[in-house]
């Protein structure tokens, strides 16, 4: 079965971008528009890991990513912050916020396979990403 992984942003674009390269690479790809959108689909669904999109207009990632570390059934989902903010300060954001790590936009390719791997081992040890 393969790992679930949402993706949240509002950018249409970025969506199908990010979708398509992980369905490449065998992930299950979920996607939403917005933090409320995704709320609902992950009550409905839990991923595996959650990639949230910082600059929405509805709520914010750091948002997003604060209320799923506040509900049990979904504190533990590994989070990724992707940002076009650039700033030191803007990373250390979303670590607060409750992320497990923060990849600028454009993002490097290898960074996220390799960030992926590593935050879906624990939730899938010895199996197949």
């Amino acid at each position: 079965m393969p790992l679930r992984i949402l993706i949240v942003d509002d950018e249409a674009i970025n969506l199908k971008l990010v979708s398509r390269l992980l369905e490449i690479e065998g992930y299950e790809v979920r996607s939403a528009r917005s933090g409320e959108v995704a709320l609902r689909l992950i009550e409905q669904t839990p991923p595996d890991l959650a990639l949230l999109d910082v600059m929405m207009p509805d709520m914010e990632g750091y948002e997003l990513c604060r209320r799923l570390r506040q509900n049990p059934l979904t504190a533990g989902i590994p989070i990724v912050m992707l940002t076009a903010l650039v700033d030191e300060n803007d990373r250390l954001k979303g670590i607060e916020a409750g992320a497990d790590d923060c990849l600028p936009k454009p993002f490097d390719v290898e960074m996220l396979r390799t960030l992926l791997a590593r935050l879906l081992h624990d939730r899938n040890p010895g199996g197949t990403v």
